[in-house]
């Protein structure tokens, strides 16, 4: 299966980017790059692209509605969350996950302006995702355990699957301590935490207000949290932003709106094709039922002893296996054993040429010339060996060469 190009997008800085192939088991395998979204468009070209979106301009929460249509739960989410958020609903793009177990379904929103505007920004590059997912639904959090990220200034909590946020540094430990008092919200068994060089003080801060039930595990990484992102971003994909009105229009889609009237022509010429086929096959019928008369005048001429034709083809078959004593007459009268017989004979005699042969009542005549009677009576004796019987029934001269032939049938026969 073919690397998927992951792409890290911050609107706040909308020229720049950092990006990695990944593969289908969500390892990295190349290096990360950072640049121009230019510099990422040559392999955006070649793999299928995933934006993972800075989580900042995302609203990400959840609904609990008696709805099981999912279009119909989309027009009802925007009115269930209008307390929760300060823009004004109706200029949002709204998503919505699977509903879980328990009834409750995951929201994603984005002002409509910022996707357009993220959109235009990576089509001007010719970069066209597939998917586009917030940051921070790509942690390592579970129904057992949290996920903090410290980046560049900003905090990523993820409580759950689709229960994510994105927040100052500064509040960091503040909202960690509000979820941990939070009615309603499960307390984790253990909290992942991670770092990179320089967030000492936060680490500190964190290290405060956990519990000491609950286990903080701290992982430090490496430059940027793609290298985190990569392994999780899939369990994130039901919250992919470009759904409905957004919806990549796929190359087919593009492809069948401009091949329409080709495909229309083909229908056309294949309905052609089949009635020019009929017409073919009617008279390929005809040809055949002519062929057949002609087939039954051929086995006439070649058996003019047979009254009675039932199928051409069989019967000549019979009539062949006849002669090569396979059927009911008696194989030691055949062609092909009275020939046998005779071979040793006629291939001895240098000076005698076989004319032509006729087999008829289980008696084998031969044509042939020689250059003197003589031959001929030598050849007539060689081939009375005892198991056929030989007779020249006739015999001229002509010129410098004799002609004759001799009657060929079993000893025992008279």
């Amino acid at each position: 299966m073919a690397d998927t190009l992951l792409l890290h997008f911050s609107s706040e800085q909308a020229d720049f980017a950092t990006w990695s192939l990944v593969n289908s088991a969500g390892e990295l395998s190349t290096m990360l790059s950072s640049g121009s979204l230019s510099d990422a468009a040559p392999l955006a070209a070649k793999h299928k692209t995933i934006v993972l979106l800075d989580s900042t301009r995302v609203h990400i929460d959840s609904v609990r509605l008696p709805i099981k249509k999912h279009q119909k739960l989309l027009r009802a989410a925007p009115f269930a969350l209008e307390e929760k958020i300060a823009d004004d609903v109706e200029d949002l793009h709204f998503v919505a996950g699977k509903t879980s177990s328990n009834g409750s379904t995951a929201i994603a929103a984005i002002d409509r302006s910022t996707l357009e505007n993220i959109l235009s920004r990576l089509n001007q590059h010719g970069i066209e995702p597939v998917a586009m997912i917030p940051d921070a639904l790509c942690l390592t959090a579970n129904t057992k355990q949290w996920a903090v990220l410290l980046h560049n200034g900003r905090t990523s909590v993820q409580f759950n699957t689709f229960d994510a946020g994105e927040f100052d540094r500064d509040a960091t430990a503040l909202i960690l301590e509000s979820a941990l008092h939070q009615d309603g919200r499960q307390t984790p068994e253990k909290i992942i935490l991670f770092t990179t060089d320089g967030d000492e003080t936060d680490i500190q801060d964190i290290e405060k207000i956990i519990p000491e039930n609950i286990e903080l595990i701290k992982i430090s990484y490496n430059k940027h949290p793609l290298v985190i992102y990569c392994g999780e971003y899939k369990h994130a994909l039901d919250l992919n932003l470009l759904q409905g009105e957004y919806k990549p229009v796929t190359k087919s889609s593009v492809n069948w709106q401009r091949w329409r009237l080709a495909a229309a022509l083909t229908i056309i010429f294949i309905s052609l094709q089949i009635g020019i086929t009929a017409t073919r096959y009617q008279t390929l019928h005809n040809q055949n039922s002519r062929l057949q008369v002609e087939i039954d005048k051929i086995y006439k001429q070649a058996f003019p002893e047979s009254t009675r034709i039932v199928n051409a083809r069989v019967q000549m078959e019979q009539k062949l296996n006849e002669l090569k004593g396979t059927g009911h007459a008696d194989s030691s009268t055949s062609l092909i054993t009275l020939l046998s017989e005779a071979s040793p004979a006629l291939s001895s005699e240098k000076d005698i040429t076989i004319q032509a042969i006729n087999y008829k009542a289980s008696k084998l005549d031969i044509d042939i010339t020689g250059s003197t009677l003589k031959n001929i009576e030598q050849l007539n004796k060689k081939l009375n060996n005892g198991n056929i019987k030989a007779e020249i029934i006739s015999s001229s001269s002509e010129k410098d060469k004799v002609k004759g032939s001799i009657r060929l049938q079993k000893a025992s026969q008279s």
